[in-house]
């Protein structure tokens, strides 16, 4: 047989099984696709249900914590930015000459301490500039002392303010804050035997410093109270204050004063300032 003849056999024995068999191949391709849209439709059927059923708790827990505010904000955006510091309770003392002007500060955060200038302002005049420090949590006072006019003070201005992150502060406070205060003593001027005409009033307090750090100076901060309220405020410098050394040091007052109740003293040193130390 022609090759020719062979091909068209095969194309006519091709053609006459597919009339033949027509049927049975819609019948399949029909199978097929119910198959198919069986499965897709089981599937769209487990995913809502695995949504709503199975997943809704966890999805509305999901929506709840975006919706809600985190409890540990707080802490998260203090270990990005420090927190404002807090002024309040300005006051003034009448002084030997002139006023003194103290006011509270609070540093809210665990970690960041803050330098800064600071001025008190008398009507339309500032105070002249002063540099303050406040470490880590700390409550503390800032003041200006013998300030003409002082009286006139009614707020606080604090600029040039930068903030230095300390993780391990606690640590070190612990092992660079250790000043023991003892024997602190008010002596008003009739014991000093100076008279009634003069007014002259001390403080003499024994402090030790009982850490291993050698300071270049640390100030001492002397509040005289009457009813656990700051009615004078003075302060008293150590010089070179040495590991292990033992000063005597002493402040005088010379104002008029009620009689005193109690004697705080409070050591103010920036233990993160490494210029504050003295070489071993």
């Amino acid at each position: 047989m022609p090759e020719g003849d062979q091909i068209y056999e095969k194309q006519l024995t091709a053609a006459y099984w597919f009339v033949t068999h027509k049927l049975l191949l819609k019948n399949i391709l029909i199978v097929i696709l119910i198959v198919a849209n069986i499965i897709l439709i089981s599937f769209n059927l487990y995913i809502v249900i695995n949504n709503l059923v199975i997943g809704g708790p966890n999805y509305d827990k999901i929506l709840t914590t975006l919706i809600n505010p985190n409890p540990n904000f707080a802490s998260l955006r203090e270990n990005k930015l420090p927190s404002g510091l807090q002024v309040s309770n300005l006051k003034t003392l009448a002084g030997s000459k002139g006023f003194d002007i103290i006011v509270d500060v609070i540093n809210p955060n665990s970690k960041w301490t803050a330098t800064f200038d600071y001025q008190f302002s008398l009507g339309d005049k500032l105070t002249s500039n002063k540099k303050g420090f406040i470490l880590p949590g700390e409550k503390k006072m800032i003041f200006d002392l013998g300030v003409e006019n002082g009286n006139l003070a009614n707020n606080v201005i604090l600029t040039n303010i930068k903030w230095d992150k300390e993780i391990n502060f606690l640590k070190l406070s612990q092992e660079r804050l250790r000043f023991d205060i003892s024997d602190s003593k008010f002596i008003p001027s009739a014991e000093l035997g100076i008279g009634d005409k003069i007014s002259v009033n001390r403080v003499t307090f024994n402090v030790a410093n009982q850490s291993a750090y050698n300071f270049a100076n640390v100030n001492f901060i002397v509040l005289l109270n009457v009813s656990n309220q700051v009615v004078a405020i003075n302060q008293v410098s150590s010089g070179n204050f040495f590991s292990g050394q033992i000063k005597t040091l002493e402040s005088t007052f010379f104002q008029k004063l009620p009689k005193i109740e109690s004697v705080q003293i409070v050591p103010e040193v920036n233990i993160l300032d490494p210029n504050v130390f003295l070489g071993f």
